[in-house]
């Protein structure tokens, strides 16, 4: 059986997840990438702006044309902010990240089941 290019992209995929995930190290290393790239001012937090920049910067690299809107930046931001101290710790972040790749990495699974498994 051929596989597709998407379903092959799925699958590197769902390897780098499984990966990161697997290994606190590796984890560990990406959450300080992803970290440094957020903190512009490299003040060792995020702020709201810092964040706003990144998640701008992630909607025109997927194509979309319009930028998030001041509510789904304030969502995002409370949802990283656990302590409400208005700025994003590397704890938080990581904490987020951990969340966000492991939903990733079920939607994936999901994605490359047989349909017949659905």
């Amino acid at each position: 059986q051929i596989m597709s290019d998407e379903q092959a992209e799925l699958e590197s995929t769902l390897e780098a997840l499984s990966v990161i995930l697997g290994d606190e190290e590796t984890f560990d290393h990406v959450c300080k990438e992803v970290f440094k790239t957020i903190d512009v001012d490299q003040s060792g937090s995020l702020d709201k702006a810092e964040i706003k920049s990144f998640i701008g910067n992630i909607c025109q690299e997927m194509g979309m044309k319009n930028n998030p809107d001041e509510q789904v930046i304030k969502e995002v931001f409370a949802e990283l902010d656990e302590d409400g101290s208005d700025d994003v710790s590397h704890e938080e972040l990581k904490e987020f990240l951990r969340k966000l790749f492991e939903a990733q990495k079920e939607e994936v699974e999901k994605a490359l089941k047989p349909q017949e498994a659905r």
